[in-house]
């Protein structure tokens, strides 16, 4: 009897029992019970003392909310199910930014590039506006305990280590429980942010003999980067040096950072063992592989890759599975052929002349001529890059370089890392 008349009770002011019996408890009456015992005028006059007499009108199938509850301010049971319903939203759009700003800020462009910096800060902008809601709504189902308040711009913030807003570290570490997305995307907007807001340099300034590329995270120092297509490693030393097999005492070659045109030297990872990256060599024979330890560079990822048809004239830039430009070419002719292979961007070269023979921009490669072991001062280097000739694309017009149209080229130029996988199939 008692249970169904605190019921009762509950259900007729829109509380809970625990309110009601907290409230008789307070005013010295055993609600669980004895409240059968209990008069009716003694109950509600413990009720009215606790500030929950308002009763509200017939029919009511759903209180809106205490009497108490709504002297204080607190939304009705229609809106609690909205804000709930926003929460949730705002929850899944939250880890939906992240993610897209973590993409961003891998690939955030190894040259200049002012359009991807402005959609970067765009995008933060959204997600510190997104996450300060979250906290707002957050505060309307109780106390939040892990928020943290940024000491530069004032922005509370309980799902990143860094702040959103100007990319400040945060001053207390959230642990990875705590976090709306998995820690290694978190680590990467904390990235994006003090890159695009801190003051770090995103892409280097390009000059006409170099076009310089934005530096590789270092592991050591950063959480895990989350897995990528392809991996380059950067060499930080002045020299490297090779090994055929990671038991070998010395080294076969030692290679000089940066190379001839004074751009950083690079490796396409093969794959990676412990302390060792077996890597894609700049060195003829094409094709050429080594083993570097992994203490003397620097790791980065990317999703970009290209793939050259020498039988179409066709080549395929991709970005994972996205297909982002697909460009005639033209290639070697039948004397000085383009070779097939696996090869990668080794440099970009931003040229004097855009309305010269190489057009605005070249990317050197890591693959060699079998036929030229000596062109322009070089050992016969091939690479991609525009042209004054428009009219030699779609055929066998060159030397062994891709040449592409100048539109082309520049978007490339502004799209690609260093390290990019270059796959050239078929024959002239």
């Amino acid at each position: 009897m008692a249970k169904r008349r605190l019921h009762e009770l509950a259900k007729e002011r829109g509380l809970t029992t625990r309110d009601v019996i907290q409230a008789l408890e307070s005013a010295g009456i055993e609600a669980k019970s004895a409240l059968s015992t209990v008069e009716e005028v003694t109950v509600e006059d413990a009720l009215k003392k606790a500030g929950l007499n308002a009763k509200p009108k017939k029919p009511a199938s759903k209180p809106a909310a205490s009497a108490g509850a709504a002297q204080d301010g607190a939304p009705g049971v229609g809106q609690w199910i909205r804000l709930r319903r926003r929460r949730r939203q705002l929850r899944r759009l939250h880890k939906s930014q992240l993610k897209d700003l973590a993409g961003l800020a891998v690939e955030l462009y190894r040259i200049d590039s002012p359009r991807g910096k402005d959609l970067a800060a765009e995008r933060l902008k959204a997600a510190a506006e997104t996450e300060s809601e979250l906290i707002e709504l957050d505060r309307h189902f109780g106390p939040v305990e892990d928020a943290v308040e940024c000491p530069k711009c004032g922005l509370n913030s309980k799902r990143t280590r860094y702040c959103l807003r100007c990319g400040e570290k945060l001053p207390t570490a959230h642990g990875p429980q705590n976090l709306s997305a998995p820690g290694a995307v978190v680590a990467v907007v904390a990235i994006a942010a003090a890159w695009l807001l801190g003051g770090v340099n995103l892409g280097g300034h390009s000059t006409p003999q170099n076009a310089s590329v934005a530096p590789a995270v270092h592991r050591s120092k950063t959480p895990k980067l989350p897995k990528y297509e392809h991996i380059v490693a950067t060499v930080n030393g002045p020299k490297i040096g090779v090994y055929g097999n990671p038991t070998d005492q010395q080294p076969f070659t030692r290679l000089s950072n940066p190379n001839l045109d004074g751009a950083p030297l690079v490796f396409l990872v093969k794959e990676l063992q412990g302390k060792w990256a077996h890597v894609y060599l700049p060195s003829r024979p094409n094709g050429s592989t080594g083993w570097i330890r992994r203490s003397k560079v620097s790791l980065a990822g990317h999703f970009f890759r290209l793939k050259i048809n020498l039988t179409r004239h066709v080549l395929t830039a991709w970005k994972g599975p996205q297909r982002i430009l697909r460009t005639p070419i033209g290639v070697g002719r039948a004397v000085t052929p383009t070779p097939p292979g696996l090869y990668y961007i080794t440099e970009l070269l931003k040229q004097p002349d855009p309305s010269g023979t190489y057009g605005p921009y070249a990317f050197g490669l890591s693959a060699h001529s079998n036929v030229l072991h000596e062109f322009a001062g070089r050992n016969g280097v091939l690479g991609i890059h525009g042209t004054n000739y428009p009219q030699g694309i779609g055929t066998n017009v060159s030397h062994g370089c891709i040449r592409m149209s100048n539109q082309s080229i520049i978007k490339l130029a502004h799209t690609l890392p260093l390290g990019t996988p270059v796959r050239i199939v078929g024959r002239v």
